[in-house]
């Protein structure tokens, strides 16, 4: 296996193909052409290396011979679409009928163009990986903006934490997880206190800034690992993996306390804001819905009780902390 780079002459890379045949002179031939017009080359003599190099590096294109002794064509793009999907296959092949037949079977198989061997033209060959090189790139663009809608699709656009959706999914994972290893869970129910009051006095853009704020307020003392979340309106949970009630309830002691001693500043009015909380952990048999309602219920029995205060679910009605200071 021998490497070409397009960058060591200082001009920019077309991009990077990976060329496969058992037959050097092929392998000569197509990286000679290649390399001519900008592209980094590496060279593989078999499918079985070219599966080998493609699990360790990135690749724009593989142009593959169909015939060959270890694996053959149909091998590299198999295990091209299984290790390296968004990477393009171009195939090599004779142009006996058969032949032909093999390409045209490839390319139903999900191969992006077929080439003659020996290539018929350099710039068919040019333009044939500049093609591919141009689809891989464009799913690749595709990709990223996927991931990127699907990643807002889980953010509160206002506080910019994670919101509801996000919560379900995550919870879903760890409660499942907490079963198997035997790890505890637990979950705080976070709500504004009089929230209501902060809209109806200053107008809505207020209420806004004041959920923005208690969203950073509480992440700043959230332990690594801890996640907040934007439930719905002014309530957040805060999920705590690995962690018992007494834990939990701490937690959400030092949640209201940070709350309560921060001036929350708005529209040049500062705001003394308190919040309630409710906390729960994970049964032995429960799920995520459980122990979210558990919480729920705790974090009702907090504001029932006074409001700035941390209440944990357990064995009675519930279990009243201390009032935050």
């Amino acid at each position: 296996m021998s490497k070409h780079s397009a960058l060591a002459t200082g001009q920019p890379s077309r991009g990077k193909v990976l060329v496969v045949d058992d037959s050097r002179l092929v392998r000569t031939i197509v990286k000679g052409i290649l390399k001519s017009g900008g592209f980094d080359i590496e060279e593989a003599e078999g499918g079985a290396r070219a599966l080998e190099l493609l699990a360790k590096g990135a690749y724009d294109v593989v142009i593959t011979d169909l015939r060959m002794p270890d694996l053959d064509g149909f091998g590299v793009l198999s295990g091209v679409k299984r290790v390296a999907p968004h990477v393009e296959v171009i195939i090599l092949t004779g142009t006996h009928a058969e032949d032909l037949s093999c390409a045209v079977r490839a390319l139903r198989l999900g191969a992006h163009d077929y080439l003659s061997k020996p290539p018929s033209s350099r710039d068919e060959v040019l333009a044939t990986v500049d093609r591919a090189v141009e689809k891989k790139r464009l799913k690749d663009a595709n990709q990223r903006l996927q991931s990127e809608l699907e990643a807002l699709s889980r953010r509160d656009p206002l506080t910019g934490v994670l919101n509801r959706r996000a919560l379900e999914e995550a919870l879903g994972q760890e409660t499942a997880r907490a079963h198997r290893h035997g790890h505890a869970l637990a979950m705080v129910m976070l709500d504004i206190d009089h929230f209501k009051r902060v809209n109806d006095t200053h107008g809505h853009p207020a209420g806004d800034q004041v959920l923005r704020s208690f969203a950073k307020v509480t992440s700043s003392v959230l332990r690594e690992g801890d996640v907040l979340f934007r439930y719905g309106g002014e309530e957040f949970a805060v999920m705590l993996p690995h962690t018992g009630l007494e834990g939990a309830l701490n937690a959400a002691r030092r949640i209201l306390c940070a709350v309560a001693a921060t001036p929350f500043d708005v529209a040049g009015s500062v705001l003394n804001i308190t919040a309630s909380a409710g906390v729960a952990c994970l049964a032995s048999a429960g799920d995520g819905a459980e122990l979210i309602a558990a919480a729920d219920a705790a974090l009702y029995a907090a504001k029932n009780s006074g409001r700035n205060r941390a209440v944990a679910s357990g064995p009675r009605p519930a279990r009243v902390a201390a009032r935050v200071a």
